[in-house]
């Protein structure tokens, strides 16, 4: 599996993502829009997949950071994969993140998955971890291939 990201993590982007991710301000989800629209044009033959955020989280904050984005960006995309209730992964050490267990399940049928180009998108890669937990169900329910796009790494 490959990772493209579109940015750096650096100063800047931590501008952008602490009041959009930790303190849910919503208004932010369009910054770079056009950005990733023009991005995702390059894989019109892929599904797009957001990383489903957990039941507790997505009530805390109300929204789920990377589909707002992609629907700020005019992008569709299907929910693929469900999330289990774990622990959130942001409080956790490097180590503790790549010991995770599976934090996903198919939400799907598995014939929406089988023989297709699927591309997981998500906000930050850390570990890669979360993004390879992804890719693992996906290939284990018949995808052909599957790539990553994170916002920044």
């Amino acid at each position: 599996m490959g990772n493209k990201s579109l940015f750096r993590y650096n100063a800047g982007f931590r501008q952008w993502i602490e009041p959009y991710k930790f303190t849910g301000d919503y208004r932010l989800r369009g910054a770079f829009a056009t950005e990733l629209a023009q991005y995702l044009r390059e894989y019109r033959k892929y599904v797009i997949c957001p990383l489903p955020l957990s039941t507790e989280r997505f009530e805390q904050r109300g929204f789920n950071q990377v589909s707002s984005c992609l629907d700020s960006a005019g992008v569709t995309y299907e929910l693929l994969l469900k999330r289990k209730e774990l622990a959130p992964q942001s409080g956790k050490s490097r180590d503790e993140r790549l010991k995770m267990i599976q934090p996903f399940e198919l939400n799907r049928p598995n014939e929406k998955i089988r023989n297709q180009k699927v591309l997981l998108v998500d906000d930050v890669y850390t570990t890669g971890r979360t993004l390879f937990h992804g890719a693992e169900i996906l290939y284990r329910n018949g995808a052909e291939t599957v790539k990553s796009l994170t916002f920044a790494r």
